[in-house]
């Protein structure tokens, strides 16, 4: 084959995805981590880049191995009475964490210079943008799509090219009805040019629990949803490390009987879980997760049984139709 033009994809190598945490975030990737304003998205984030620059572990368990390097590009909070505080509480190794002093550099932008340079000079394996829409030039920038196009084109081959996972942190608009994954502020460019996008919810049963939703993957299974909490007692923790399995006999010891229907398992666990009585709705979420069972398939199977949740003292629970005057 002569031409300059053309490659025969009998010449590419192909390689496997790599993760910084499977199958949520990408190395090489852009990862969209949207949510309403103050629902806990950046206080998440710096609890993962504190894990990461210690050598940690996922939220699910999964060792980061050696401490990894971050840029934390936030525009929202101030570096010395917000930021710093807030990654030494987690336990964060500083000297693993940069970013770009906007007092000095004032006028950065998504795309900027300034920022590949960052990234040249400090070889992080995460940049994390916080909130995308703090450093665009114009609001049109996201809104026509030739220029989001072009602009998560570019983010993304800084990716690519310099081996990083890009996270872009993003508040959603208040579009009603419309499906979760368009919810993001912008053109449909910037949800289509991300391999991976998040979604971080209130809890209706818990104002102080948060639900990690990933609703877009096209690299791998979307993930299970996962959960954290931000009390004002205990300030941030995630609720599916290390959760321990429910008193409830053999509920982990059925594999081989589990239908492969998600709806049919999801109602197999729920009731195996309330049988001997009423439990906290948390411990079911938990073992939904553990299960990868969804927030949508859990809420229509806790419907089609007729589970209606009752609060007691400041927590919900469940328990099966017919045995809530023994709770």
């Amino acid at each position: 084959m002569d031409s300059k033009l053309l490659t025969l994809y009998s010449d590419v190598s192909a390689v496997p995805v790599k993760w910084l945490w499977e199958p949520y975030i990408a190395i090489g990737k852009i990862t969209l981590l949207q949510g309403d304003p103050g629902c806990g998205k950046s206080t998440m984030m710096m609890n993962l880049i504190a894990e990461l620059s210690k050598g940690g572990s996922t939220p699910d368990g999964r060792s980061f191995g050696t401490p990894q390097k971050t840029i934390y590009q936030c525009s929202e909070d101030g570096a010395k009475d917000t930021i710093k505080p807030r990654l030494v509480a987690a336990g964060a190794d500083c000297r693993n964490i940069a970013f770009i002093d906007e007092e000095v550099n004032s006028g950065l932008t998504l795309d900027d210079e300034r920022i590949r340079a960052a990234i040249t000079e400090w070889k992080p394996s995460l940049v994390v943008i916080d909130p995308i829409q703090s450093y665009i030039g114009s609001d049109s920038d996201l809104q026509i799509a030739g220029r989001a196009r072009k602009l998560m084109r570019r983010i993304g081959m800084w990716a690519s090219t310099y081996k990083c996972a890009v996270v872009l942190i993003g508040h959603l608009s208040k579009k009603e009805g419309v499906k979760d994954l368009y919810r993001g502020l912008g053109s449909i460019d910037v949800v289509a040019a991300a391999r991976s996008v998040l979604q971080v919810e209130k809890c209706d049963e818990d104002e102080d629990v948060r639900i990690v939703r990933q609703v877009k993957n096209s690299l791998d299974s979307k993930g299970a949803d996962l959960m954290f909490e931000i009390r004002p007692s205990k300030g941030f923790q995630w609720l599916v490390e290390n959760a321990e399995p429910l008193n409830t006999g053999n509920l982990y010891s059925v594999v081989e009987a589990m239908p492969t229907n998600k709806h049919e398992l999801a109602a197999m666990l729920i009731r195996k879980a309330l049988e001997n009585g009423a439990t906290e709705s948390m411990e079911i979420r938990r073992i939904m997760a553990e299960y990868r069972i969804g927030e949508k398939t859990m809420n229509e199977v806790k419907t089609e049984l007729g589970i209606k949740p009752f609060r007691k003292m400041r927590a919900w629970y469940w328990v099966l139709p017919g045995e809530e005057n023994e709770s």
